[in-house]
C-alpha cells in the first residue's frame, strides 16, 4: 500500500503535465515564443551632397547660408561650406544617420481555429501594439528632428567662426567653383558620392560679381547648380548659364531676387536626385506654341536626359505664359506649349507612358512681367524624377 500511495504524486503530476500540453495546444495558454530582438528604424533617406559657396563679408549671405544648413538637413547628407573668396574650406561635416530603438513585441499570432474569446483579446492587443508601434514612430521622428537641428546649428556656428578671410580681396566664383567640383570628384573617387546627387549653391552674387561670368576648369560631373539672389542683368543670366553648362553641370538654376524664394526648394529637389530642365524664351514667340529651330539645342539635350541619363524617368511637362492676353486664354496657350514639346518627345521615341504635360498659365513667373521680364515667363518647365523610373 505504501508503494502505490507512493506513486499518486508522480501520477498527478503526469497528468498535470499532460492537461498544461493539452490546454496549451487548444490554444488557452499562450505558446513561449523565441525572444528576438526587432529593431525600429525609419525610412532610409537617400544620400546627397550639399556644397555652399557663400560670401564671407556678407551677414546677410552667412544669414541665408545657416538657414539652407538647417532647412536641408537629412540624415546621412555630407555638407561643405566653402568661401567664396577661392573656395577656402570654412566646414564640413556629414549629418547623423538614422536613429533606431528597439521595436515593440507583437501579439501573440492566432491558433488555428480561435475562439470568440482568443479573437476579442488579440483584437485588443493587436489595437495596444498598433498604438505603441505609433509612438515609437513618433519619437524616432522626433529624435531625428533634434539630431538634424543640433547638427546643423554646431555646423552654422563652424561656418560663423571661419567667415573671416584671412586674405580680404574681390571674390573668386571660378576658383570656388573649381574648388567645389574638385571636392566631389574626390569624393566619387572614394566610393563616398559615386551616384549620390550632390548641389552646389551660390549666395550672395551681387551686382559686382554677376558682369563675370565664371570660368570653370574642372568638370561639374552632372551637379546641379543654384544661384542665389542673382543680380544682373538678362545677357549677364545667360552667359552664367552658358558657362555652367559647358562645365558639365546637369542643371543650372539662376534665381533673380523675384525669385530667391524659391531657393530652399530647387536645391531639396537637387538633393532629391531629381532634374529640371528649363526651356526658356527661345522656344516661344508673343502669344506663339510652335517650336522654333533655336530651340532644338535645348530640345535634344533633353532628349539626352531621359534616353541616355535617366533611361526609364518620368517627366512632367509644364507649360507657362506671360500676363498679356493671349487668344483662347493664357491656360489655353501654356497648355498647347506643353504639349508641343510632348508631341516634339514621342516623335522621338520616348515613351508616352513616361510622360504627362500640363499649363499653368501666367501663374508662377520667374521674372517680373515688364518688357524685359515677359520673354522669360513665356517657358516650359520638364521635371525629371528618376526615383519613379520602372
Amino acid at each position: 500500500m505504501k508503494a502505490l500511495r507512493a506513486g499518486r504524486p508522480g501520477r498527478r503530476a503526469a497528468a498535470a503535465l499532460v492537461l498544461a500540453a493539452s490546454v496549451s495546444g487548444c490554444g488557452l495558454l499562450p505558446v513561449p515564443r523565441p525572444v528576438t530582438a526587432r529593431t525600429l528604424t525609419l525610412p532610409a533617406a537617400r544620400s546627397s551632397v550639399l556644397v555652399i559657396i557663400t560670401d564671407q563679408g556678407s551677414s546677410t549671405a552667412m544669414e541665408i547660408t545657416g538657414a539652407l544648413l538647417g532647412g536641408s538637413a537629412r540624415a546621412g547628407e555630407r555638407v561643405i561650406v566653402l568661401g567664396d573668396r577661392g573656395g577656402a574650406l570654412l566646414a564640413s561635416s556629414m549629418a547623423p544617420v538614422q536613429p533606431s530603438q528597439r521595436a515593440p513585441e507583437p501579439p501573440a499570432p492566432l491558433p488555428a481555429h480561435p475562439t470568440s474569446f482568443q479573437k476579442a483579446r488579440y483584437q485588443k492587443a493587436a489595437q495596444a501594439y498598433q498604438a505603441e508601434l505609433k509612438r515609437a514612430r513618433q519619437s524616432l521622428q522626433d529624435r531625428q528632428r533634434a539630431g538634424l537641428a543640433s547638427w546643423a546649428r554646431r555646423l552654422t556656428t563652424q561656418v560663423d567662426s571661419s567667415a573671416r578671410p584671412p586674405h580680404p580681396g574681390d571674390p573668386d566664383i571660378s576658383a570656388a567653383l573649381g574648388q567645389a567640383a574638385a571636392a566631389l570628384s574626390s569624393l566619387r573617387q572614394s566610393g563616398d558620392g559615386s551616384a549620390t546627387p550632390d548641389t552646389i549653391a551660390l549666395i550672395g552674387v551681387g551686382p559686382a560679381i554677376a558682369p563675370s561670368a565664371p570660368s570653370v576648369p574642372a568638370s561639374l560631373q552632372g551637379s546641379t547648380v543654384v544661384v542665389g539672389d542673382f543680380q544682373g542683368t538678362t545677357d549677364e543670366e545667360a552667359a552664367w548659364q552658358a558657362s555652367l553648362d559647358q562645365a558639365g553641370a546637369s542643371r543650372a538654376v539662376i534665381l533673380t531676387p523675384a525669385t530667391d524664394n524659391q531657393l530652399g526648394p530647387t536645391i531639396q529637389q537637387g538633393l532629391d536626385g531629381a532634374v529640371t530642365d528649363t526651356l526658356t524664351s527661345v522656344l516661344f514667340g508673343l502669344g506663339q506654341f510652335t517650336l522654333e529651330p533655336a530651340a532644338l539645342p535645348q530640345l535634344r539635350k533633353l532628349l539626352h536626359l531621359l534616353t541616355v541619363t535617366y533611361p526609364t524617368a518620368t517627366a512632367s511637362i509644364d507649360g507657362y505664359t506671360d500676363d498679356l492676353p493671349a487668344p483662347g486664354g493664357n491656360l489655353q496657350l501654356s497648355e498647347r506649349r506643353a504639349q508641343e514639346v510632348l508631341s516634339w518627345l514621342l516623335a522621338n521615341n520616348v515613351a508616352a507612358s513616361r510622360l504627362q504635360a500640363a499649363g499653368y498659365g501666367d501663374t508662377d513667373r520667374v521674372a517680373p512681367n515688364s518688357p524685359s521680364g515677359q520673354p522669360l515667363n513665356r517657358r516650359v518647365v520638364v521635371i525629371i524624377d528618376p526615383a519613379t523610373g520602372r
